[in-house]
């Protein structure tokens, strides 16, 4: 393997790792590990054509498994959201078969979301706030970049450029401020649970 793609590699482990201190066993961790894959998967069935609510909600599970998952437990959270949606049509209704083509591209998305948050928060001690703006900004450019792509080469219609632009940046914006102080809440409750 190739040094410096590997040096690439061993940081993206890294970060991928990377999750807060709160203390809990196992089994509590595998919980809640099921608990964000089950709503990252049925909250597209569930919420339908609600794109806010169905947004803001899958965003939150993408960010409290940034916050509190780490390694390979990340994949169904990047990937469950979409294929939920996929495999009933409904976030979309009837243009549900053209999300097929931006499935990697969510994917991608979801991931640049989790990991900025893991490296400006986690990582580089910056204000939570900053890991969700960033993370938020380059979810969003990134999809509606890759949404235009598509749409310009005739493979998705014009809805996309809404669905897959400032729709994304609002709603894991919005996820965050809902997960921050669920987050500052839970460190105060481990900090207290720990010292007591």
């Amino acid at each position: 393997m190739v040094p410096h793609l590997k040096g690439i590699l061993d940081q993206i482990i890294d970060i991928s790792n990377l999750k807060l201190g709160i203390y809990q066993s196992k089994t509590k961790y595998i919980a809640e590990f099921g608990f964000y894959s089950m709503i990252a998967y049925f909250t597209p069935i569930l919420f339908m054509h609600h794109q806010l609510y169905t947004g803001v909600l899958v965003n939150s599970m993408l960010i409290a498994g940034a916050l509190y998952m780490k390694g390979k437990n990340l994949i169904p959270l990047i990937v469950l959201p979409s294929v939920g949606a996929l495999s009933q049509g409904y976030l979309f209704g009837s243009l549900g078969v053209y999300l097929f083509y931006m499935l990697p591209f969510i994917w991608v998305g979801n991931a640049l979301l989790i990991f900025l948050i893991k490296t400006v928060y986690l990582k580089k001690k910056k204000h939570f706030v900053s890991g969700i703006l960033f993370g938020s900004a380059l979810k969003s450019v990134f999809l509606f970049g890759c949404a235009f792509a598509l749409f310009s080469a005739g493979m998705v219609p014009k809805m996309f450029l809404v669905a897959f632009g400032t729709m994304q940046f609002t709603t894991a914006f919005f996820a965050g401020m809902v997960i921050w102080p669920l987050n500052e809440l839970r460190l105060k409750l481990n900090k207290k649970a720990l010292s007591g």
